[in-house]
């Protein structure tokens, strides 16, 4: 199950480097989709932090690319990773936001 979600995220290599800014499309308990201004490597892991909207709580992830494709015509990335490395906390928020909030939005 997935839930649309649209929030801004960091992204960086697992070994540091610059930080990058993606924009979450949306999010499931095993993975996430987002967009970037730029392609992505697929098949390499990276570090990926975000904050669900109204929270503090700040989650940081290590991600698996599976792909990195155009979308659009504005030299846009679509890209769609699974979550390989996730603390708990930010399990049970994620599993919280699926599905709270997609069974408040279909009342």
């Amino acid at each position: 199950m997935r839930r649309l979600l649209q929030v801004q995220a960091a992204v960086t290599d697992v070994d540091g480097g610059p930080v990058r800014i993606a924009q979450i499309i949306d999010i499931a308990r095993m993975g996430v989709a987002f967009v970037t201004p730029y392609r992505m490597q697929p098949d390499k892991r990276y570090r990926f932090c975000f904050s669900f909207p109204g929270s503090s709580i700040r989650n940081d992830a290590v991600i698996d690319l599976v792909y990195s494709r155009p979308v659009g015509s504005e030299g846009r990335f679509r890209n769609g990773a699974r979550f390989d490395h996730l603390p708990q906390a930010s399990v049970n928020q994620i599993v919280d936001y699926v599905t709270t909030s997609g069974a408040a939005e279909a009342a």
